[in-house]
């Protein structure tokens, strides 16, 4: 089997991305920000949140290449090697030059066991079996509006501690799902702190249900 080369960006589509993603201004939405303390043996317990769904402000729809390249840890290197299954709304996808417009929601993961991973496997040799290409996808979308991104096994694992060290916006009623059945990993933590008010597991999981959305960072996580 013939391998594909490596993905890369055009020039024209690296100086577009900051004007089709929301970049941080004092004109951007402002959202509560809980900040986590943890030691590093506790960050692959957090690696399932990525399941849940992360939140991308988008102005303009983007190419999923250019939107992946821009994450931490994502080169395109890593893409071409580790990501194997593409998801978008639910549709298995082989090309990364899809446009994500607001209302996507993208799924990644690593290589599937069996034959179910062997179909769904980007530009696998079985992909004539789906049963639904992705152009058929009826989900709703808009040019603006969020995306949401959910990963899964080793890329979950692989990227939790970059990611956290940026900061993901979730849901509230994701963070409550995710830490509902957590509680050693969240009683574990040095310290949680919502907008710089510290708070116990019991008042994280009450003040996550109120909240529609915020964000999450692990910019002090524990060497």
């Amino acid at each position: 089997m013939n391998r594909q080369p490596k993905a890369e960006i055009p020039l024209n589509k690296q100086s577009t991305l900051c004007e089709q993603m929301e970049p941080p201004s004092s004109s951007s939405p402002s959202y509560p920000v809980l900040s986590l303390a943890l030691p590093p043996e506790l960050l692959p317990g957090f690696a399932s949140l990525l399941q849940h769904g992360i939140l991308f402000p988008l102005r303009h729809p983007i190419p999923l290449l250019a939107f992946l390249v821009s994450l931490p840890g994502f080169s395109a290197d890593y893409i071409e090697k580790n990501v194997q299954t593409i998801f978008i709304d639910g549709v298995a996808a082989d090309s990364l030059d899809r446009a994500l417009a607001g209302g996507t929601t993208v799924a990644l993961s690593a290589a599937m066991p069996g034959l179910a991973g062997a179909i769904f496997r980007r530009q696998g040799v079985h992909g004539s079996l789906r049963s639904q290409p992705v152009n058929q996808s009826t989900h709703a979308q808009a040019d603006a509006g969020f995306l949401t991104l959910k990963l899964f096994n080793s890329i979950a694992t692989d990227r939790i501690g970059d990611l956290l060290r940026q900061g993901i916006l979730v849901s509230g009623k994701a963070l409550a799902n995710f830490a509902r059945t957590r509680g050693h990993l969240f009683e574990a933590l040095v310290s949680i702190r919502l907008d710089g008010q510290e708070l116990a597991y019991p008042a994280l999981l009450e003040q996550a249900e109120k909240l529609d959305l915020l964000q999450i960072t692990g910019n002090r996580i524990c060497a």
